[in-house]
């Protein structure tokens, strides 16, 4: 079965998740579309019953419908758009990190204005089902000491303390931290970090 092309409407307004959000719902569809005609085939061949296979194909297609958190989207629509709130990949709790990587994102368009950004990437550890996630956040350069990155930074100080470091020997670090949300006035929800407990890694 080929795969029709939809037209999807055009989103106003910021924000490259929605951009995320449809790949992933497109490449989720795929599967699903994929696994099902697998599984037609391959019951077909086994019991020769056509019609028992398109109900069991429309079930299966359906429960995986409706056990993706995809479908609890909320849509908006105005009168000349349609919008889609972000929410939270990942849950509030305790989780164990570890610093995988640190880039530069120069000349960002901020609420304070043009700023150049450190984009931390973490993984993190669920310690009651042992996933691991991805969790990246920027950070905007700023030496005021009430701004995240430096509440950021100063989560490190016991383990630096009377020492000079660039941001690169962050990398590796791994330790104890808490995922909590925030939502924005727009009602999209951000994760954000604390970082609890660090301890030097092995590498």
């Amino acid at each position: 079965m080929a795969l029709k092309k939809v037209k999807r409407p055009v989103l106003n307004g910021p924000n490259e998740d929605n951009n995320e959000v449809l790949e992933q719902e497109q490449v989720e569809t795929k599967e699903v579309i994929e696994n099902g005609k697998e599984e037609h085939s391959m019951t077909h061949l086994n019991t020769g019953s056509s019609s028992n296979l398109n109900v069991e194909s429309e079930s299966f297609l359906n429960n995986n419908i409706q056990k993706s958190p995809a479908m609890e989207r909320v849509f908006t629509f105005g009168d000349d758009f349609v919008s889609m709130k972000r929410i939270a990949k990942i849950a509030e709790g305790i989780y164990d990190f570890r610093i995988d990587e640190i880039n530069v994102k120069e000349n960002v368009e901020t609420h304070y204005g043009t700023k150049d950004q450190y984009v931390i990437t973490f993984s993190l550890g669920n310690q009651s089902t042992k996933e691991i996630t991805t969790l990246t956040l920027p950070y905007n350069i700023s030496s005021n000491q009430q701004s995240a990155l430096m509440e950021f930074l100063g989560a490190f100080k016991e383990v630096f303390r009377g020492q000079r470091i660039t941001m690169g020997y962050l990398v590796g670090m791994v330790g104890q931290a808490r995922i909590y949300h925030v939502i924005s006035e727009a009602g999209n929800v951000f994760e954000k970090i604390e970082i609890l407990d660090v301890e030097k890694s092995n590498n």
